[in-house]
């Protein structure tokens, strides 16, 4: 995760999830200083001529207006565990588009058979393309999606899935995909952090389209990937580097300006939802 002195995270140790959108990715307190972090607009950073590991060079590589998201991110995913690193990317698809290239020429990918459309029609693409095998399964149904996992390489779940919101026995599947050995991605759109925390079920990455809930407010397109395993992150980092797959400073300030109220629409979003179920 990008953690700096200016955006700890050791501090909101123990706070509610409800409490920890409003302080995490903020600055570091100090009399008179900023309580939002600023919006930095570089290309290029000051170089002396050697490049140490960790240092600013050229912004597609890293960019110090995407960490008060990143550390926000992932310190929210974490649970009670300790956090991974977060990586923004420029949409949903293009977080997906890094988590597919995991699969090899001639792999097996487990997917829902509900899921976003467009990740399907880029799988659809991935497996003329590239040879991948796909094995559609219905992610409600454990025992299917433990059968299925046999042989594979990637574990893409959604739960609840985009559109029909079926949800999985996130524990169960995502603990035979680790006996299995087969790596596992959860896209937590829907559930969002507060509702959800795959990485403590096992889960190896955990996806969001940063543009709906986390952001809210329907004015950027994002997404983003957290894990824990540090070499798995150093490999998707090269991806989104390599591939361009980058986010604007401006919107990864205003999705990190909208998580700020994330826990209210969310409770209200459930509220809602119940109402209108009791009605029907």
């Amino acid at each position: 995760m990008s953690t700096t002195p200016e955006h700890p995270v050791a501090q909101h140790t123990g706070l509610a999830p409800a409490t920890l959108v409003v302080a995490v990715g903020r600055p570091a307190h100090e009399q008179g200083g900023h309580i939002n972090p600023s919006v930095p607009l570089n290309s290029t950073y000051v170089s002396r001529g050697v490049v140490t590991s960790g240092e600013l060079s050229y912004a597609r590589g890293d960019n110090d207006a995407w960490h008060p998201f990143e550390s926000a991110l992932a310190t929210l995913e974490a649970g009670t565990g300790e956090p991974g690193e977060a990586l923004v990317f420029s949409s949903g698809m293009a977080a997906i588009a890094a988590v597919f290239s995991l699969v090899p020429d001639g792999g097996t990918l487990v997917l829902p058979r509900h899921a976003y459309q467009a990740g399907m029609v880029l799988a659809r693409q991935i497996s003329e393309r590239h040879g991948v095998t796909l094995r559609y399964v219905d992610i409600a149904d454990t025992d299917a999606v433990v059968a299925a996992l046999e042989g594979a390489d990637l574990f893409l779940a959604e739960s609840p899935t985009n559109p029909m919101l079926e949800v999985a026995d996130l524990p169960a599947v995502l603990a035979a995909a680790r006996a299995a050995g087969v790596r596992s991605v959860v896209d937590n759109t829907f559930a969002t952090p507060l509702g959800q925390n795959p990485l403590e079920h096992g889960a190896d990455i955990v996806l969001h389209s940063v543009t709906k809930y986390l952001a809210g407010h329907s004015d950027v397109v994002l997404g983003a990937l957290v894990t824990r395993d540090a070499e798995l992150a150093a490999t998707l980092r090269e991806h989104r580097t390599l591939h361009g797959a980058i986010a604007g400073p401006f919107e990864v300030w205003l999705a990190l300006r909208g998580l700020r109220t994330l826990a209210l629409r969310f409770e209200r979003a459930q509220a809602t939802a119940a109402e209108l179920a009791r009605r029907l």
